[in-house]
């Protein structure tokens, strides 16, 4: 069998916002790298199979700018190494991982491969992994940011017109969406629990609605707590998303408390891609899980991110009392008795932020 790994890096910040930040290691060469590494140790793990390095052609494609822009590069890029351009159409199987930016990039490049006959899906297996994607834009408050305003370039400002589901680049990215997804490409979608840039609903796609998607979220280690109200809440609602169900817009609601700090050397947005089983999460879901790809896209909800509506703090409550009156959810053993387990976590969570006080006191009630 015949491996490709594709990496599509993120957006990389002006030398002033590095120092602020932290210098990015996200690239694509590294992205290639971990993810043949999940791969040889799944198959290994799973299959008692030895991968060779023969068997997988790693295919890092770098360039920055704005997303249509590095769309027309790295196909040309591709198309200008045949090597590369032999090695995706020959493949058995395609891993790709991106991030930040990369995920609308990546996603218009490969339905650009689709239309042009590079990827065929009809025998072959395609998973996107997308780890802490800028679907909807980045946290809203950022626009007005002095950074953004006044050091940075086009393709960081660009960003933020993916919160107006109007506008072109929106436009453009859905449709590539719909063609991506209805191929039947798999996509896994992980947000991060503590991102500085991107909010949880954005890196995951929470307007599309698909079988085809996976929804996950990374918390990073020290932060992660088996009592911990909150990240038993976002992960009882993703895993509704997952079973195909509606989360009534909890995750969109409580992205807010989630940011992490912009100026903090550590944080989500780019620890995310550091971590082996994000990639191996995707190997699995690829190869452990029945093909949905025939099914109809379900037509995608749009969601305004920088709506005034979006950050009423009673839409969070009302989110909450959407699921526990969900018949789907509350006719569900399963579900219904994590429903239970997560008031009473509620009941004995003490929130260690104003923000986190603020949400308990929002859902107390419930």
């Amino acid at each position: 069998k015949k491996v490709v790994v594709i990496g599509v890096h993120g957006w990389f910040p002006m030398k002033l916002v590095r120092s602020m930040v932290g210098e990015p290691t996200g690239t694509s060469t590294r992205f290639c790298e971990q993810m043949s590494t999940a791969a040889k140790l799944y198959f290994q793990a799973e299959h008692n199979v030895q991968l060779p390095d023969s068997a997988i052609t790693c295919v890092p494609l770098e360039g920055e700018g704005k997303v249509e822009d590095r769309v027309n590069k790295l196909y040309s890029s591709l198309l200008a190494n045949s090597v590369w351009l032999d090695a995706v159409s020959s493949a058995d199987v395609i891993l790709w991982a991106t991030h930040s930016q990369g995920t609308p990039v990546s996603v218009m490049l490969l339905q650009r491969l689709l239309e042009r006959g590079h990827v065929h899906v009809h025998r072959q297996s395609v998973c996107l992994l997308a780890m802490a994607g800028i679907s909807h834009g980045p946290f809203p408050a950022l626009k007005g940011s002095l950074i953004v305003k006044y050091f940075e370039a086009d393709p960081a400002r660009e960003l933020f017109e993916f919160m107006d589901s109007n506008s072109s680049i929106s436009q453009k990215f859905r449709e590539a969406q719909k063609h991506v997804l209805k191929s039947g490409i798999k996509m896994v979608l992980v947000g991060s629990m503590q991102d500085q840039v991107v909010p949880l609903y954005s890196a995951i796609m929470s307007a599309t609605t698909h079988p085809n998607i996976l929804r996950s979220v990374y918390i990073d280690g020290h932060i992660y707590s088996d009592d911990d109200f909150i990240i038993h809440l976002v992960s009882f609602a993703l895993k509704l998303r997952n079973a195909g169900l509606s989360d009534h817009g909890l995750l969109t609601h409580v992205s807010e408390v989630l940011a992490g700090n912009i100026y903090a050397l550590e944080g989500g947005h780019s620890t995310i891609y550091e971590e082996i089983d994000v990639y191996t999460m995707s190997l699995r879901y690829l190869f452990e899980t029945k093909p949905f790809g025939k099914l109809s896209l379900a037509r995608p909800k749009t969601i305004t991110a920088d709506s005034k509506m979006q950050w009423n703090p009673f839409y969070l409550p009302w989110a909450m009392r959407g699921i526990c009156d969900d018949a789907r959810i509350t006719s569900d053993p399963e579900l219904h008795q994590e429903l239970l387990n997560l008031g009473q976590s509620l009941a004995k969570w003490n929130p260690p932020s104003s923000k986190m006080r603020e949400v308990k006191y929002r859902l107390e009630p419930l």
